[in-house]
């Protein structure tokens, strides 16, 4: 449905609670549900996703060994202390993946062949364009990204590099002002990600392993800083472009949540906002990071870009995800030149790991949402 949003001139002016009564409904609108009441708003996305996987032809590669069966029984059963969350089924998928190898998913963490084949399948390029992409192995790698980065670098045309390979934003360089920046500099960033290696890509996936070693160019997409009035404290984790990332399960988008503030707020199925109060008994786990508020301004940009892309949003990462048991699709919003952008796909990531009561009922219904395939029955993972 159509949404009025009105022209606001200072948005650090609008709190998050004045968006309730400016959207009523629909997507960018922000709910005013107590948590039980959010909380079976969400259960209620999820179920699509349950009900999609009934019907869903998966790859082969998507289908579950015996042994990630049975563990899937685990969970649905799990309960109290012992219930198992998304990270234990993330944790799970990743030590099988070793012992599956399966190369036809491998392209899922790939950051090169991710764009190409999701213009493939949409018809369109939703992805930052390539300046320019290189795999380690070439002798030559190092400088055809080096003329690719001179190129912007004359323009003064702000530019990203980053591992072909990897995860977690390691070795990932912004240049946003290249004519100022040390040309020294930027060539080592490019030779750094080419060959990156970093503990912590040791724990992900084989999947993820498995990415041909290598380095990609592209656009600098607007990052959050750029909105925020200058002199305002703690600007770092704001030095990033605004990223939502929406999660498919089973072809059916069953809900969404900030990359940079994971606590703060959950976005639904129809791109509605609900907020978090840290202050409820049971929401964050313990020892895992601690609750930051939004600045007005990003909530400003983010539900405004919900209110006019959702729609688009949504039926892109459904298609992206076809054939697939789920997907997380991380899109990059809030630059007026490039628009929203798919920045990467990520195929056993992690996803509201913090917000327990969303993190284990989502483990439940990829649970319930396989075994319900297996059995011709729809299973109830609430209840």
């Amino acid at each position: 449905p159509f949404v009025w949003l009105p022209t606001i001139t200072n948005p650090c002016a609008v709190s998050p609670l004045q968006w309730r009564s400016m959207a009523a409904s629909g997507a960018g609108a922000v709910l005013p549900l107590s948590h039980a009441e959010a909380i079976r708003y969400i259960e209620k996305d999820l179920l699509c996703g349950i009900q999609g996987a009934r019907s869903m032809r998966l790859l082969d590669d998507c289908e579950p060994t015996a042994e990630l069966v049975e563990y899937l029984r685990e969970v649905l059963v799990s309960r109290g202390k012992s219930t198992k969350d998304w990270r234990c089924i993330m944790n799970k998928r990743i030590g099988l993946s070793y012992r599956s190898c399966s190369f036809g998913l491998v392209w899922l963490d790939d950051k090169l062949e991710q764009v190409h084949r999701t213009a493939t399948q949409l018809g369109i390029q939703r992805h930052l364009p390539l300046l320019a992409a290189t795999p380690a192995s070439d002798a030559a790698a190092a400088k055809k990204l080096w003329a690719a980065a001179r190129q912007q670098v004359a323009l003064n045309s702000s530019f990203v590099v980053k591992p072909r390979h990897g995860s977690n934003s390691k070795y990932v360089a912004m240049w946003p002002c290249p004519a100022q920046a040390n040309e020294e500099a930027i060539l080592e960033s490019i030779e750094a990600a080419l060959c990156a290696e970093d503990p912590s890509w040791r724990r992900e996936s084989w999947n993820q392993n498995a990415v041909t070693k290598g380095a990609v160019l592209q656009p600098l997409y607007a990052l959050m800083a750029d909105v925020l009035e200058t002199g305002e404290k703690d600007l770092t984790k704001l030095q990033k472009p605004l990223e939502l990332k929406v999660q498919v399960l089973f072809g059916e988008v069953v809900g969404a949540c900030l990359n940079s503030h994971p606590m703060y707020l959950w976005v639904t199925r129809d791109g509605e906002v609900i907020q978090w109060d840290p202050k409820t008994i049971g929401l964050l786990k313990k020892g895992h990071g601690l609750w930051e508020d939004l600045p007005p301004q990003i909530f400003y940009l983010l539900v405004t870009s919900l209110s006019e892309h959702w729609p688009q949003i949504r039926q892109d990462s459904e298609a992206v995800a076809h054939g697939l048991d789920e997907l997380r699709v991380d899109w990059l919003l809030g630059d007026p030149v490039w628009g929203p952008r798919i920045g990467e796909l990520t195929y056993m990531g992690t996803m509201a790991l913090d917000v327990f009561p969303v993190s284990w009922r989502l483990a439940k219904a990829f649970a319930a949402a396989h075994l319900s395939r297996r059995e011709d029955r729809r299973l109830e993972p609430f209840g």
